[in-house]
């Protein structure tokens, strides 16, 4: 098939799930022998109009336009005009069998001006856009003028998402929860709706040969017990919550190492609190991790954290640390317990909050000091989950299908 993949983020550079997933099902995709044609908005302050991508010897060419940074309407209707036109450049090149819209407003200019220009269209759902605004956004006690505004980009984001989803053929999601999510803000029918789980690469995120070296390969020490998370230092994140837990572990937490990984509008914050709560000879913030440094600290770490307070469509760090071996701690948010409630129920906190992150983190490591091999036969658990059902050779497998669904569905309509 020739597919036509759309998206507001690039494939070039890794930077989080969305990124991630993008590039993912473009590559399997492609090694499944699918001519793939990829369009994205360039990243900010990146000039070029056309990257590779290659992964294993595979190699797809991202095409980019480049949108006005001169006001929100401006970005829009440029963003508009810019993948309508691309979607032009390759149609006049090769007939689209099927486009698949990553971000709805990468898709809102094809599919309202240039929807025969492919013959179905498969949407795939992260997350609902208007509530991943709105929680990057808050709105507190801010100024009315402020909060009126949030309010009316809010009601633009879903609206631009709802015409998208009711224009394509299929909704892709990661989870159940987002399956939810997805019927109930948008009407969309759940005959249309796909859940095609996210993955880990399997052969990347694997177990240590020695978990030893890998700490002393990072410099972290071998006598703590080291938690890890890596997360956008956002509020929905929870990593205020994940902190105070910390604090609460009390003389418990002294052998404690706590490692965040990412960047965000929040790591001033997050270092001010350690201080505050006394912990910030306990915490490292890294920063952004590249790619290749992700499995070591997953490898190193003794428990990974998920301390999501909302909106947690899937979480791919989950099944990339239960990849490694590595046992992880999540709160009863979105599809968090989808994932771990397939292993152990000790791995999901009764709730979102600090008291309940510090009893279920004390639960666990308690567990792992007065039982010899629980620590070892939950590794064991997890790396044979993420093999059995997290890989995107997995993804890959049921993404063809949908767009072959959905190709065929098309076919017999036009012929019939």
């Amino acid at each position: 098939m020739n597919i036509l993949m759309l998206a507001e983020v690039s494939a070039a550079a890794v930077l989080g799930g969305a990124e991630r997933v993008l590039r993912e099902q473009a590559l399997s995709l492609s090694r499944r022998g699918h001519r793939l044609h990829l369009i994205t908005r360039a990243p900010r302050g990146d000039s070029r109009s056309q990257v590779r991508i290659t992964n294993d010897g595979e190699g797809i060419q991202e095409d980019r336009y480049h949108p006005s940074a001169q006001n929100e309407l401006a970005f829009v209707l440029s963003s508009v005009r810019g993948s309508v036109h691309q979607v032009d450049a390759v149609s006049q090149r090769t007939a689209i069998d099927v486009g698949v819209i990553h971000q709805s407003l990468a898709g809102l200019g094809p599919v309202l001006r240039r929807r025969n220009r492919a013959s179905g269209w498969v949407y795939v759902c992260h997350s609902l856009a208007h509530e991943e605004y709105l929680s990057r956004n808050l709105g507190g006690s801010l100024a009315v003028g402020y909060r009126i505004r949030r309010a009316i980009n809010a009601r633009l984001r879903r609206w631009c998402e709802r015409v998208v989803i009711r224009r394509c053929h299929r909704v892709v999601v990661l989870s159940e929860f987002m399956k939810r999510r997805v019927m109930a803000h948008h009407a969309v029918a759940v005959e249309r709706i796909r859940v095609i789980p996210g993955g880990a690469d399997l052969a990347r995120f694997c177990l240590p040969d020695d978990p030893v070296a890998v700490r002393r390969q990072l410099g972290l020490p071998l006598n703590k017990v080291i938690l890890v998370t890596v997360r956008n230092l956002v509020p929905r994140m929870g990593l205020d919550q994940f902190l105070r837990a910390v604090a609460l572990l009390g003389d418990e937490g002294r052998d404690v190492m706590v490692l965040i990984g990412g960047e965000g509008p929040l790591r001033e914050d997050l270092q001010s609190l350690a201080g505050d709560l006394g912990v910030a000879d306990r915490v490292r913030l890294l920063g952004y991790l590249p790619e290749e440094q992700l499995p070591h600290y997953y490898q190193a770490a003794d428990l990974v954290l998920m301390p999501t307070h909302e909106l947690e469509g899937f979480g791919l760090v989950t099944v990339e640390a239960l990849a490694c071996g590595t046992p992880v701690l999540g709160t009863p948010v979105g599809a968090i317990p989808e994932v771990l409630g397939k292993i152990d129920p000790d791995l999901i906190a009764s709730a979102t909050d600090s008291v309940a992150l510090a009893t279920a983190i004390r639960r666990l490591l308690c567990r792992f000091r007065d039982h010899p091999g629980e620590q070892e036969q939950l590794s064991k658990q997890g790396r044979v989950v993420a093999e059995t059902e997290y890989s995107w050779a997995r993804h890959g497998e049921q993404l063809e299908e949908v767009l072959q669904e959905v190709s065929g569905e098309v076919k017999t309509s036009i012929n019939g």
